[in-house]
């Protein structure tokens, strides 16, 4: 049984340790074009959005329901919430008992999954195509007719309170994030994390969970996306049968606008750790914002690469860090871009931070070269083009851009600003974003030392 939080804190970690490897190149003479993928798509009455692509390439269908609903729509009250109701899912429907849905896809010869991100939740089966209608039955039933006992409901939460202990508490990099985080937001949901805070988790009632779920599980809220070895109009034909006579419900959300950060702010944390961190979140734009393409370009360029300007200077040059690594978090609202730094020593972290701040500087002052801008246009692109050849992953793009825009072809706009980005593109970015005062700092220091 595999439920996870879906998060890139996990590539952070990765990255921490094996460093980032995008080569850079000046061979430019390869166009890349993004390939045309068609999809059908419709929408039932009741407002369920539904995309198809086709790929009968082997005999198997993948079957998501997405909801557009996850940690950016929790109080702190309840924080945590949405991961705790995709487990609570697992715990049977009026018809389904605990752990069926594993039981009757497993049986078939298929798998089923789960996860939560900050602002979706996701459940997903991947069977023989003959079996779609069993992916169908099961979501349609767990969207309407979610059972929760009691004992139960008790008892995983008692699971996901341990969850949270292995992976965050005894993490010293995820928990010290999670710090950060919670400096870097003051009022908007991003204050918490995907899982919340365990008071939260130990806290929640039965009505609680059955008020969420009401509240956000519902046809209007969701979108389906299915890929594979299917006929669109029969997906079409089930989707009404299954879902047709569910009503829509008007979904309110919190509506909590992060204030303007107009400082910088520091936190100092100490954590079991043999080794010190500089963690840097900085305020960036929800994920459909222009300035999102020459943000990743010029994380990309200073650190995120393993010929990057932080690296090669600070770590080659200096040999003032020992690693580097940055990611964002791309979401419906204005999220942020996480930079990591590892000193070599505690006394050298005012050095570090002094040396990366004079490299921003540099780069906003210098600009790049034409080789920075090329390279790192090539290795994007190529990136884009390749997501697009798995049919499941592209239909899972299409959902994703549904909920969080209501834009599906997002990631062709996102290709032509791609292709247009200028140097002065990626310079601006940095004179706008990677300043002092959108940034929280945190200084990571080994326990007792």
């Amino acid at each position: 049984m595999k439920r996870s939080i879906m998060t890139l804190f996990a590539l952070g970690v990765l990255v921490l340790a094996v460093g980032c490897s995008m080569a850079q190149t000046k061979d430019t003479s390869a166009a890349t074009e993004i390939p045309e993928i068609r999809y059908e798509t419709m929408q039932l009455d009741n407002g369920l959005k539904i995309y198809v692509v086709e790929d009968h390439a082997v005999p198997l269908v993948k079957f998501e329901i997405w909801y557009n609903v996850g940690a950016i729509d929790e109080t702190e009250r309840i924080s945590g919430i949405s991961h705790m109701l995709e487990h609570t899912m697992f715990l049977g429907t009026e018809s389904l008992g605990k752990d069926k849905v594993h039981h009757l896809t497993k049986q078939v010869g298929g798998w089923a999954n789960a996860g939560t991100y900050y602002d979706f939740t996701m459940y997903e089966e991947e069977l023989p195509s003959a079996k779609l209608e069993l992916a169908m039955a099961i979501e349609a039933d767990r969207m309407r007719n979610l059972k929760i006992d009691p004992e139960e409901f008790a008892r995983e939460q008692q699971v996901v309170a341990q969850e949270r202990r292995q992976r965050t508490e005894n993490n010293f990099f995820m928990s010290s994030m999670e710090e950060i985080q919670s400096k870097a937001f003051i009022k908007h949901p991003l204050h918490h994390t995907i899982i919340g805070w365990m008071d939260s988790i130990l806290a929640y009632t039965v009505e609680d969970m059955r008020d969420y779920y009401t509240q956000y599980y519902a046809p209007n809220n969701a979108v389906m996306a299915v890929s594979g070895d299917v006929d669109p109009q029969e997906v079409f034909k089930l989707a009404e049968k299954y879902f047709g006579d569910y009503e829509s419900r008007k979904v309110t959300r919190l509506g909590i606008t992060e204030p303007e950060q107009t400082e910088e702010r520091f936190i100092k944390i100490e954590k079991v750790t043999q080794v010190p961190l500089i963690g840097m979140m900085y305020k960036i734009p929800a994920g459909n914002h222009p300035d999102i393409v020459a943000l990743n370009a010029l994380n990309a360029i200073l650190v995120n690469n393993a010929t990057s300007r932080v690296n090669s200077v600070l770590k080659n040059e200096k040999h003032l860090i020992m690693q580097a690594g940055s990611f964002s978090f791309e979401l419906r609202d204005p999220s942020y871009l996480f930079v990591y730094l590892i000193p070599m020593s505690v006394k050298s972290m005012d050095n570090v931070k002094e040396a990366f701040d004079a490299e921003i500087q540099r780069l906003i002052d210098e600009g790049i070269t034409e080789e920075e801008l090329a390279a790192v246009k090539k290795a994007a692109l190529k990136s884009k083009v390749f997501s697009l050849k798995n049919k499941g992953g592209f239909a899972s793009q299409l959902a994703i851009n549904t909920l969080r825009f209501n834009d599906p072809d997002l990631y062709k706009r996102s290709y032509q600003q791609l292709e247009a980005l200028t140097g002065e593109d990626i310079r601006e970015a940095a004179r706008k974003y990677l300043v002092p005062q959108k940034r929280t700092v945190g200084y990571v220091v080994p326990k007792g030392k």
